[in-house]
């Protein structure tokens, strides 16, 4: 999916993202860093049609929990009560299907511990990641470790209608499938439904215009992405933020100002 996620960034954000080796790139969008203590404000997520498998570590660099975070169609709040480093594989969407063995459909909008879908992964993962000194020997491993996992035997591929869906950026084009058949694979896959898919696909699009260019018109907005009126705009981005437009037109420009 030629698909580059956007997060939010705060004027202060201590966030990077680093690309994976070559051979993982369809399926893992980036290794990311985020480091917060007790001081700073709650971090704002927002949807970016990504799963992640997030990994705590202390300032040592030693692992404190691993957890899984399905895809969101609404944002919400990280918050940390304690200095803490988190180093996340961002998955696209369906890219986490090939290296688990679980069905993804009851995983939208939840937070859950590794151990509850993939014990084993657990053990694999604390013995590729702890001990290692540095973000760069971290990478490596986690590359490594990948690899080996997605050339193994039980390897498995999303399905060709879902693939297909995802591929042409969420329109069903061409595909002899029916609706609910569709339905229940895409929920089972990526634990989203099509609409869901489109629905923050299409947010993501209005967001990365309005950062390229934040006095472009929501009428505009509406428009080119076939949104019902602007009210449903205006509901859309609430939901998906937490902000109406224009707190976000007012963000983004900040951090025009900021760079």
């Amino acid at each position: 999916m030629n698909y580059k996620p956007k997060v939010w960034q705060e004027i202060k954000s201590e966030y990077q993202e680093i690309k994976p080796d070559h051979r993982l790139c369809s399926h893992i969008q980036s290794y990311w860093f985020s480091y917060t203590d007790q001081l700073n404000e709650p971090a704002r997520i927002i949807p970016d049609l990504c799963s992640d498998l997030i990994v705590q570590l202390s300032p040592e660099l030693d692992i404190l929990s691993m957890n899984v975070c399905g895809p969101n169609t609404k944002f919400f709040y990280s918050y940390a009560d304690e200095p803490t480093i988190y180093l996340g594989i961002r998955y696209y969407l369906g890219g986490m299907y090939s290296f688990f063995n679980t069905s993804f459909k009851e995983l939208k909008n939840q937070l859950v511990e590794l151990s509850l879908i993939e014990r084993r992964m657990i053990n694999d993962l604390k013995e590729n990641v702890s001990g290692k000194k540095s973000f760069p020997e971290l990478i490596e491993s986690l590359d490594l470790y990948f690899l080996k996992r997605l050339n193994c035997l039980e390897f498995k591929r999303i399905s060709a209608p879902v693939h297909e869906f995802i591929t042409n950026h969420c329109r069903p084009i061409g595909m002899e499938i029916s609706e609910r058949s569709l339905q229940r694979l895409f929920r089972e896959e990526t634990g989203l439904s099509p609409y869901e898919a489109f629905d923050v696909l299409r947010f993501q699009k209005v967001y990365q215009e309005l950062i390229v260019n934040p006095q472009i018109k929501h009428l505009d907005l509406v428009e080119k992405y076939d949104f019902f009126d602007q009210a449903h705009y205006s509901r859309k981005m609430k939901k998906m933020t937490g902000l109406t437009p224009q707190e976000i037109r007012q963000h983004v420009g900040i951090l025009q100002d900021k760079n």
